[in-house]
């Protein structure tokens, strides 16, 4: 890739991440580079319809146009796995908000598909979050299946806390990571967010890869230890078929 395209993907990474209009003097600032040349770049994403600019105030924000893409990609992905119905499935049967994570390259889960119970109270999560995976039932599904040295790549990233009940000792982590190897599914006990529980289980290929993990979140007063122990047989049984059946059609 040429350095011109570089920069103009990382301007749009910068739009991407930024939830208000930016002037060229912001985009100047936070890219430390000219004002000539940001605006070159800014007028490249224009003129392709990813950004547009306020007639009133001439500052710059992100078109429809990068979702519409991604609803697109999303849809041909659901086409080519079929996960939709496997998930709802789940959600049929617990009547919780189920979610599948697919494994990208940093060996993190991105949410790829959900589905919603219409008995479920909250959705906690949103198609696209990439949440560390130390505190988190999906994450420490896929982490307890990876190698050592590429769970301890993740954990040099760091360990954050987010409630009291999240682990963030290497030592802990590691022996909860053996017990999900036994169990074949993980839990997150409220560490990543109070009130909510999760449970998940990995998914693989043929070649015993871990490529994702599959599992539900809820309220922690309805997730009582017995409840929840019972969902994770209902999702251990449905991450296994879909291991067997979709596991070589899902791409990390």
């Amino acid at each position: 890739m040429s350095n011109q395209a570089q920069d103009v993907i990382k301007l749009l990474e910068i739009f991407c991440q930024s939830n208000h209009p930016m002037s060229i003097t912001e985009l100047s600032e936070l890219m430390l580079e000219a004002k000539s040349v940001v605006f070159n770049r800014a007028n490249v994403l224009k003129e392709l319809g990813y950004i547009e600019q306020d007639e009133h105030s001439k500052r710059y924000i992100l078109t429809t146009k990068l979702l519409e893409l991604t609803n697109a990609s999303l849809r041909g992905y659901y086409e080519r796995t079929n996960i939709h119905p496997y998930l709802k499935s789940i959600a049929d049967q617990t009547g919780q908000c189920t979610y599948f994570g697919l494994r990208n390259k940093n060996n993190r889960i991105v949410y790829v598909d959900r589905f919603a119970s219409e008995n479920a109270m909250t959705v906690y999560t949103n198609v696209g979050d990439s949440p560390i995976p130390h505190c988190t039932a999906h994450g420490k599904a896929l982490l307890a299946f990876l190698s050592l040295a590429e769970i301890e790549s993740v954990l040099a990233e760091g360990m954050e806390k987010f409630t009291d009940k999240t682990i963030t000792d290497r030592d802990g982590l590691l022996n909860e990571l053996r017990n999900i190897r036994q169990m074949g599914f993980a839990y997150d006990d409220e560490e990543r967010m109070r009130g909510v529980r999760c449970v998940a289980a990995p998914v693989f290929n043929s070649y015993r890869q871990v490529i994702g993990a599959i599992g539900i979140s809820g309220m922690a007063q309805l997730l009582t230890d017995s409840v929840l122990e019972s969902y994770a047989r209902i999702i251990k049984d449905v991450a296994d078929k879909v291991s067997i059946s979709i596991g070589n059609d899902i791409a990390f």
